[in-house]
């Protein structure tokens, strides 16, 4: 009977012996399975975290080449050549030429001493012009003077020198008829005498001119042309 029972007692500590190493060994591989996830998955966070910062390091070379920006800005003082602006002062000349004045002489004919010798003359709109009236003639010594109108004025004028005429104060004022349509004129010059006017020419347009003394304005007239 006693060595039934140490037999029996023998094969269960065998069994729980068994089971406890088959337990031991499930629970190691468990362990190493998951210890080699753990250790794959750590080396392939590693190489992500990796891949960026090598992004990073690549990304700083591009910047370099700014640089050479400060180098273009120092080009740019070079352009600055002030040989066109020395072509400038050019531009004064033709301005010059265009407000030269325009001088003109006018005397009685010498055909017709009724008539002055210049029937037309062309000017600039907004140039200068200088007149001299010269009467004088060899053979018949007249006055005169030289009265300039608005354009389209000469019978109007031709009018006006006629009522002067029987103006008792006409003689005083030198047969200068006193209207708007006078622009510009000479004092009435006894012969061998002159006088020079200078004015602007207005704007263009054919203007009548004329001697207002008595009678002489039919024949003695001409045209300022201002282009």
């Amino acid at each position: 009977m006693h060595a039934e029972k140490t037999h029996a007692s023998d094969s269960s500590k065998g069994f729980w012996y068994i089971a406890n190493i088959g337990l031991g060994a499930f629970f190691a591989v468990f362990a190493l399975y998951w210890g080699a996830n753990l250790v794959l998955g750590g080396i392939k966070a590693a190489k992500k975290l990796r891949a960026p910062v090598v992004a990073e390091e690549t990304a700083p070379a591009p910047a370099t080449p700014p640089p050479s920006a400060p180098s273009a800005t120092p080009a740019a003082p070079v352009p600055t050549a002030a040989a066109p602006a020395e072509a400038a002062p050019a531009a004064p000349a033709p301005a010059a030429s265009a407000t030269a004045a325009a001088e003109i002489t006018i005397k009685p004919d010498l055909t017709n001493p009724l008539m002055y010798d210049t029937k037309t003359f062309t000017v600039k709109a907004g140039q200068q012009v200088k007149l001299t009236f010269n009467n004088t003639h060899p053979a018949v010594p007249q006055p005169h003077n030289w009265v300039l109108g608005k354009v389209g004025t000469k019978d109007k004028l031709l009018a006006a020198a006629m009522a002067v005429m029987t103006d008792p104060k006409g003689l005083e004022k030198g047969y200068i008829p006193e209207t708007p349509d006078v622009l510009q004129h000479t004092k009435l010059l006894q012969p061998n005498t002159s006088e020079t006017i200078t004015f602007v020419a207005p704007a263009a347009g054919d203007y009548p001119y004329i001697c207002t003394f008595p009678g002489h304005g039919i024949m003695m007239n001409g045209i300022m042309k201002v282009e």
